[in-house]
């Protein structure tokens, strides 16, 4: 650890932080396409599920199959 700088550290962080907000961006347009068919708790559904598939999806993009 002691060999990285703080530019990494950074870069690191903020990789991160975009791949939260992307996860939780496709977690939103899925819930909001299911809430016009299962109503709010669709919406509630479509977002935990889309969250955790946006996360899957970008895994298996970045780090292959």
């Amino acid at each position: 650890m002691a060999d990285r700088s703080i530019v990494d550290l950074i870069e690191d962080w903020q990789t991160g932080f975009f791949v939260v907000l992307g996860c939780i961006v496709v977690g939103v347009l899925v819930g909001l396409a299911l809430r016009p068919v299962a109503g709010p708790p669709g919406f509630v559904l479509g977002m935990l599920v889309g969250t955790v598939l946006g996360f899957v999806v970008y895994s298996y993009l970045r780090y292959g199959r």
